[in-house]
């Protein structure tokens, strides 16, 4: 009874299948797989664009906490400025205000790095002549060595010239051989 509940319930899907009316929901249609991929990728995007605009958010911030600095220390080194003369004393108020508080004199200048030039013209004429016969003995090291492999490359041909001339003077003997051989069994056959 329960084969032939199983074997209608398999023949009624396939026909309803067939007519169209019920279609397939397996892993291998094309449906699922564009879907899932569509789902997948509007997923990424969205975490894309969250992070894009976080980092943004994050840059804005970092800027303006940075220029907000950058007001503060020239509002103060103005407001130093304007509270010392023309030779740099600092001025002291008479008013008895307790909400003033003066700023400290500011510390030694920094002295800017002294470029040391050369001491003439002649000692940048030595450097030049010196660089030029450092360029000079590292051609004249490269002439050595292209000469060396050159040698090397000679000798090779060399050796390989013997070898040759020895291979060919080799098989002219064997061809010699196998021709007196083959004038042999010639005259041998007409012997015959």
């Amino acid at each position: 009874m329960e084969r032939l509940l199983a074997k209608y319930k398999d023949e009624d899907t396939k026909n309803l299948r067939k007519s169209g009316v019920v279609k397939r929901n397996t892993l291998n249609s094309n449906s699922f797989w564009k879907t899932s991929l569509h789902t997948i990728l509007t997923c990424k995007i969205r975490c894309w664009n969250k992070r894009a605009r976080r980092l943004q958010l994050r840059g804005i911030e970092m800027r303006q906490a940075a220029m907000e600095s950058m007001k503060k220390r020239k509002k103060a080194v103005e407001d130093f400025e304007d509270d010392t003369d023309e030779a740099g004393n600092y001025e002291v108020e008479d008013d008895n205000d307790d909400d003033y508080i003066p700023l400290p004199p500011p510390g030694p200048e920094k002295k800017a790095r002294v470029m040391q030039g050369r001491s003439s013209k002649k000692s940048a004429i030595e450097y030049l002549m010196w660089k030029q016969e450092q360029k000079a003995s590292i051609k004249d090291r490269e002439l050595d060595l292209k000469q060396q492999e050159l040698e090397f490359q000679k000798a090779k041909y060399q050796e390989g010239k013997e070898e040759r001339e020895h291979r060919q003077e080799m098989n002219r003997l064997e061809m010699e051989e196998k021709r007196t051989f083959l004038e042999i069994l010639k005259n041998k056959r007409k012997d015959n």
